[in-house]
């Protein structure tokens, strides 16, 4: 049986801590009812502390040490924080920098370390995640960036793997990332068993539920820009006139866009043009030659193209999740 350490702070986001808990758990019953042994033990540990009180004050004991022998994880549940200052006041609790001088000194001994939502800036702040891909809620992307340079942040993927160490998306991405260490440490086969068990549906991207506005949010520069394209969405233009349109440079306007979202101006574009698209697809009837001239595209292969690089998606999945109301 395999342990896996499950390292929870006060204001634990609750859902994320059950799902830690629970996913491992289904899989132990469907093991035991093939016939097969509990794969798992889930260790609850809050270093220093014997009691937890979740976001929604829901108390729970805890491990307040690491126990004698060896782990196969450490998982860090999300937290469930929204803004910039959420962060800042998380990081700077005396409850964090104590976890973080603990992640510090016993993170790089476990197989696996993984994180989840905002807790994933508990392994940057740690240093763990220098030099790796790493994934985090999406409206935070931008915070994220700004704040650890040397992390290679891809926030349009739900779940990252980068040697030993993990990162899911917003909050229930908890739930990818505990299935994505049920199929590596148990096999795929009772990995997928959990899912159908849950009724969890693959999404191997945050891309359909990122806004571009909110990762805008952070600078005025970026948000006339978003402003300005989304203006002009139904006709082509190069980046040129978008900069000449902002009063700046080409090479000014690059530079603030790729600190603030991660892309250059011209993918900033194409991800509001796929964006527009995806949503004009699964909301309306429209053929998807009219989608595209709506969206500044003169044929609808190069909207497909741009559709399946930003969405992660093709047209007809899009109408067919809109028509059951999945997007």
């Amino acid at each position: 049986m395999q342990r896996i350490v499950i390292l929870a702070l006060d204001d634990v986001y609750d859902s994320s801590l059950a799902l830690s808990v629970d996913t491992l758990e289904a899989a132990n019953r469907l093991s035991g009812l093939s016939g097969g042994p509990r794969r798992f033990e889930p260790v609850v540990l809050s270093p220093g502390r014997k009691e937890i009180t979740t976001r929604n004050g829901a108390r729970h004991a805890v491990r307040s040490r690491l126990a004698r022998g060896r782990a196969a994880a450490l998982v860090v549940p999300g937290l469930g924080l929204a803004t910039e200052a959420e962060i800042d006041r998380l990081l700077g609790s005396q409850d964090a920098q104590r976890v973080l001088r603990w992640l510090r000194r016993h993170g790089p001994s476990f197989p696996v370390v993984a994180a989840s939502c905002s807790a994933t800036f508990l392994l940057a702040e740690s240093g763990l995640l220098d030099g790796e891909v790493a994934t985090t809620t999406w409206w935070l992307a931008p915070v994220f960036r700004a704040r650890y340079p040397e992390v290679d942040l891809d926030e349009h993927r739900m779940v990252t793997e980068s040697g030993r160490y993990w990162c899911a998306g917003a909050a229930l991405a908890q739930m990818d990332l505990m299935l994505h260490l049920v199929a590596r440490l148990a096999g795929p086969e009772l990995a997928s068993r959990v899912a159908g068990a849950l009724a969890i549906e693959e999404r191997p991207s945050q891309s359909r539920y990122m806004m571009a506005s909110a990762l805008a949010g952070l600078g005025d520069e970026v948000t006339r820009a978003e402003r300005w394209i989304r203006s002009n969405l139904d006709r082509a233009f190069g980046v040129p006139e978008l900069a000449r349109a902002l009063g700046m440079s080409t090479r000014t306007l690059d530079r603030r866009l790729r600190r603030a979202v991660g892309v250059g101006p011209s993918r900033f574009v194409q991800r509001l043009r796929a964006e527009k698209a995806a949503h004009l697809i699964a909301t309306t009837g429209l053929p998807l030659d009219e989608v595209a001239r709506r969206v500044g595209y003169a044929d609808t292969a190069s909207l497909r193209r741009v559709i399946r690089r930003e969405r992660q998606a093709n047209p007809s999945a899009l109408r067919a999740a809109g028509l059951r109301g999945g997007v």
